[in-house]
């Protein structure tokens, strides 16, 4: 059975945690950069997890086309769904996951999630350096995932390809 672990990342925090996730995930893991690569050889895929990152309130666009070209195939398999996003309240989670993954994917995925933020000043150009500084009060790089949910992740991918290898 092979997982393909399928993200957009602004400024590497997605692409992190979708290495973080492979490193966990024990059989044969694919992660690829829907940017880069957006074309899925789905006979070869049992298992998917999509991640993204929430910038100016929302995913990028490139993820939004891609989960809409992809939603018949993404529903006929176990799916976890993350984003990684500084947003402190539940309400803004929630808020922000309904954005990202529509109605359908929510309910078919088995995790749907906020696993964290990062600032990666670095990769940052110069106004949105400006606005994390002001929105978010960071001044430097920081990546801040929480290890519940990566764990919660991990344990429910692990649990959805057993049962679906039990299967005949």
């Amino acid at each position: 059975m092979k997982t393909l672990i399928a993200y957009t990342s602004r400024y590497g925090t997605s692409e992190k945690v979708a290495h973080l996730l492979a490193a966990r995930l024990s059989g044969n893991v694919h992660v690829q950069n829907l940017v880069d690569e957006p074309d899925v050889d789905w006979a070869t895929v049992d298992h998917v997890i999509v991640g993204g990152s929430i910038r100016m309130g929302k995913v990028q666009d490139e993820l939004t086309d891609w989960l809409k070209q992809n939603e018949v195939q993404l529903l006929e398999r176990p799916l976890g769904l993350y984003l990684c996003a500084g947003t402190p309240t539940a309400a803004e989670r929630q808020r922000e996951l309904e954005g990202a993954y529509g109605e359908h994917l929510r309910v078919h995925a088995y995790f749907v999630e906020v696993v964290g933020s990062g600032y990666d000043f670095e990769r940052m150009g110069f106004l949105d350096k400006a606005i994390v500084r002001m929105m978010a009060k960071q001044t430097v790089s920081s990546l801040n995932l929480d290890e519940a949910r990566l764990n919660e992740l991990v344990e429910s991918a692990q649990a959805s390809l057993r049962t679906r290898s039990e299967k005949p």
